[in-house]
């Protein structure tokens, strides 16, 4: 074997080695020491989130399902009152949301709004400008996956 082939066999066992390991890296910490957990609706108790939006006495609460919104990595509900828009804003994080219930928007400034009813996703890029919005008239709810806490700048020029 001459020593090129013999440097791209070593080199491609190494790329392949590193792969692999990533792969088995999971990207969140198992949760109760790694023990499965099944927990029905009822176990979840909302509290308010503090957000304010445009809609005045509307707001947003949270039930943390694994870690904690306030601290770090999280899933999260979030419900939302029904006609409920906030301001534009920001996070300093990107967070993976999917509809449960109701029909929200997620959009940029100047981006046409679609109405995302259960089962929609949308991936929100933090430091990316948006507005959200519970547009149907009962209450949405989304879950929220996050490797950081959870946070949102208001920007009052929009």
């Amino acid at each position: 074997m001459t020593f090129k082939l013999r440097t791209a066999v070593a080199a491609a066992a190494l790329v392949f080695a590193t792969a692999s390991h990533a792969a088995d890296v999971p990207a969140y910490p198992p949760q109760n020491d790694g023990t499965s957990v099944v927990l029905p609706s009822t176990h979840f108790k909302f509290q308010n989130s503090g957000a304010k939006g445009l809609t005045p006495n509307k707001g947003i609460q949270y039930s943390n399902v694994w870690g904690d919104v306030t601290k770090g990595p999280h899933g999260a509900f979030f419900l939302f009152d029904p006609g409920f828009t906030s301001y534009v804003h920001t996070h300093t994080y990107d967070y993976y949301a999917v509809v449960i219930k109701g029909t929200l928007q997620n959009y940029q400034p100047g981006q046409k709004r679609e109405n995302l009813g259960p089962g929609s996703y949308w991936y929100q890029r933090g430091k990316e400008k948006h507005t959200t919005a519970c547009v149907s008239k009962t209450p949405c709810e989304i879950y929220i996956v996050q490797s950081e806490k959870f946070d949102a700048q208001n920007l009052p020029d929009g």
